[in-house]
């Protein structure tokens, strides 16, 4: 019997390499199941801390656990919400069995991943602190503006509810923007905003002194005293102190007379100073009296001081008596009959 051993050879060489193929597919076929297969689970492991801190109103996993997968994966179990927050500053006892039951609430995860929890787990809220300084410093920049141009200051403040609060941006909005009143009191509720998030109303008062340069007299001056340029001086003031239409310009005394006697650094007010009569008592006047047909013209003597088109005593130089008219002029007075 004769061999083709040729063909012998490569019938056996085919054999061998088909079963070498197959042993290589089948090691990479399993070699690719072990990373997909059900094995993968036990690549995730979720290890809870024992102690964590939190900056935000919720408790999230990713803040009180390291996990361990893969990067999708790790991104959705870091967002699973466990509980809500402490209050800032303060620490919050976990249940080991609800931060269990959220994490298995999750249908997307294997049955059996890894958990390792403490047998506590203290969670605390962080904080700042919001001083009286920092609310000063807000108001004196609200009262610059409500001020511009002029001096004030801020002379006592009273803060009522500050608490610790969350970190994040501060700032602060007025209940109201009319927070002084008329005699400089200051009281006003102040929000409390975190991240432009409401967390507190404060009640907050105090004292405003706004200051204005004043006319004062230099020396005590009797009543109907005709004030000059001379006779005053500015002075700065603290306006919530005086009272009435206090006088800040020098025109606004001029050819005015004193209706009352000032003491020397008095300021002056619009109720204290009045204009010069066009008539004063004593004057020698002229006495008009007409009709549609008839034109008196006399002479009198004032018994008071009078002013336009003010009902002032005559005194009739011809006759005596006494008789009533208008000032009409420097030295007019009409009499009607």
């Amino acid at each position: 019997m004769i061999f083709d051993h040729s063909n012998i050879l490569n019938r056996s060489v085919l054999t061998l390499l088909a079963v070498g193929f197959s042993v290589f597919l089948g090691s990479g076929f399993w070699a690719l199941y072990a990373q997909e297969g059900p094995s993968s689970a036990a690549q995730i492991k979720i290890t809870v801390k024992e102690t964590s801190q939190v900056n935000q109103d919720d408790i999230y996993l990713g803040d009180i656990a390291d996990i361990h997968a893969s990067d999708f994966l790790k991104e959705a179990l870091s967002k699973i919400d466990v509980d809500t927050s402490p209050k800032p500053d303060k620490i919050k006892l976990l249940d080991n069995k609800k931060i269990l039951s959220a994490i298995h609430t999750q249908q997307y995860l294997p049955e059996n991943i890894k958990i390792v929890i403490p047998e506590h787990v203290y969670v605390k809220r962080m904080s700042q602190e919001i001083t009286k300084q920092d609310i000063r410093t807000f108001l004196e920049q609200h009262l610059s503006t409500a001020y511009k141009g002029r001096e004030f200051n801020l002379a006592s403040l009273s803060v009522r509810g500050l608490e610790l609060y969350p970190q994040g941006d501060v700032d602060f909005v007025l209940s109201s923007n009319d927070i002084v009143s008329q005699n400089g009191r200051l009281a006003v509720f102040l929000d409390v905003n975190i991240n432009r998030k409401k967390q507190d109303r404060v009640s907050v008062t105090g004292q405003v002194d706004v200051f204005e340069k004043v006319l004062c007299v230099n020396r005590s001056f009797p009543k109907g005293k005709q004030l000059s340029r001379e006779d005053v001086y500015l002075k700065k003031l603290n306006i919530f102190n005086l009272s009435g239409d206090y006088i800040k310009q020098f025109d606004r005394i001029e050819n005015k007379i004193l209706k009352t006697g000032v003491k020397k650094d008095e300021y002056l007010r619009s109720d204290l100073i009045e204009q010069q009569p066009l008539i004063q008592k004593g004057d020698i006047v002229t006495l008009v009296s007409k009709n549609e047909n008839l034109l008196i013209v006399t002479s009198g003597v004032s018994k008071e001081d009078g002013f336009e088109n003010e009902l002032i005593r005559v005194e009739n130089l011809n006759s005596g008596r006494l008789v009533q008219g208008i000032v009409r002029g420097k030295t007019k007075v009409e009499v009607r009959f």
